[in-house]
């Protein structure tokens, strides 16, 4: 009988752990139970932990470069980096090239944001081009920095 309820405990804290872990959750379950032997009573403990959530659950990893949420190639302020990267890159190459529109924004959490932008500029002669700009800001201080800008290789 007390085989039954042992496994029955364990049963319902594998299940607690396990929809924990499902849910996105970290949690310990643990199961205690005493049993008899030969006059010595023995106390066993059996935990049962959950496994980590994916990283969608817990958030970007603070150094990896992620996806911005969908939507960001629009947002004024990634418009804004996008200009600025332009200016820099016609300043620093005496090029004059303008931004058509920012197509994909990657990020990186490095004391302050790293921000890779994939961008369409249209050149001088009116070719349109893909090229990838990396610019690193800290909002807080009023600082931005042109990293990279390179063409894509077609």
């Amino acid at each position: 009988m007390r085989a039954s309820r042992l496994a029955e405990s364990v049963l319902a804290a594998s299940s607690s752990a396990f929809a924990a872990a499902a849910s996105g959750r970290r949690r310990l379950a643990a199961v205690h139970f005493s049993s008899s032997g030969r006059g010595s009573p023995t106390t066993s403990r059996i935990t049962v932990a959950s496994a980590m959530a994916d990283e969608q659950a817990r958030g970007p990893m603070v150094g990896g470069i992620h996806d911005a949420p969908a939507g960001r190639e629009n947002d004024l302020a990634t418009v804004e980096l996008a200009r600025f990267a332009v200016a820099e890159h016609n300043s620093k190459a005496n090029a004059k090239v303008e931004l058509e529109r920012v197509v994909k924004v990657r990020q990186q959490v490095v004391g302050g944001f790293m921000h890779y932008f994939t961008i369409e500029v249209k050149e001088e002669d009116g070719a349109k081009k893909m090229y990838e700009a990396k610019v690193y800001e800290r909002a807080w201080e009023n600082f931005k920095e042109l990293q990279h800008f390179k063409p894509l290789d077609a």
